[in-house]
């Protein structure tokens, strides 16, 4: 409950936090080039681990992705709205002391990484890349968490309504229980009066067959 709870209050914090998410430039070291401009982002709630699949599903959809000691690329990415010539993509997962993670994008243009003072147009574009992978990464993660605890919240409902049943057959049974004692009572009362009544008439019948047995002796 707690835990539905939380998420809950992560449902309505996602609105503001996909309507100020920000994206900063930072410099940051690749595996290729080291102190060279990136692009910055803090994703919160999700963990490392599912923000770095993310973040290869993400790649391997711009170009041929490949993973080397916690840092992923994206080789001769070709986007339309950035031109004809292909670029490289670098970026990796940090777990930041507030338990949120991350990402650092750096996108090699061919000779220069990507900045926001040379290159502003292609700056916007990537920006706004960087900040929609945040935010669906948030929400999805978010998603499935709730569809998770929703999954234990029906079968524990379930487990609840078979425990309600299991005591309504219990209360039926006593009840059947009960009924049957009472029945079983009368009975009781009714064979003690009928065990009496017979008493009368094995002694009247005793009677008769001694009587009739003395007559037999009289007559031998």
């Amino acid at each position: 409950m707690k835990k539905l709870c939380l998420i809950s209050f992560i449902l309505i914090s996602i609105s503001a936090f996909s309507q100020n998410i920000r994206v900063q430039e930072q410099n940051f070291d690749f595996s290729v080039a080291s102190n060279v401009n990136s692009l910055s982002i803090e994703i919160p709630y999700a963990d490392e681990a599912y923000v770095n699949s993310r973040l290869k599903k993400l790649l391997k959809s711009w170009g041929k992705h490949k993973e080397s000691k916690g840092e992923h690329s994206s080789l001769m990415v070709e986007m339309k709205e950035l031109g004809k010539i292909p670029f490289n993509v670098y970026a990796k997962v940090t777990l930041l002391r507030n338990e949120n993670t991350s990402v650092h994008f750096g996108f090699d243009l061919g000779g220069a990484f990507l900045s926001k003072r040379d290159h502003s147009e292609k700056f916007k574009i990537i920006e706004k890349l960087v900040a929609n992978f945040a935010s669906d990464v948030v929400k999805d993660w978010v998603s499935d968490e709730l569809k998770t605890e929703e999954k234990i919240l029906h079968q524990l409902e379930k487990e609840q309504k078979d425990l309600e049943k299991r005591k309504g057959n219990l209360e039926k049974e006593i009840q059947d229980f009960e009924k049957k004692i009472e029945r079983n009572k009368i009975e009781i009362k009714e064979n003690i009066d009928f065990q009496g009544k017979k008493k009368e008439e094995i002694q009247l019948q005793d009677q008769k067959v001694k009587k009739i047995d003395k007559k037999l002796k009289e007559l031998r």
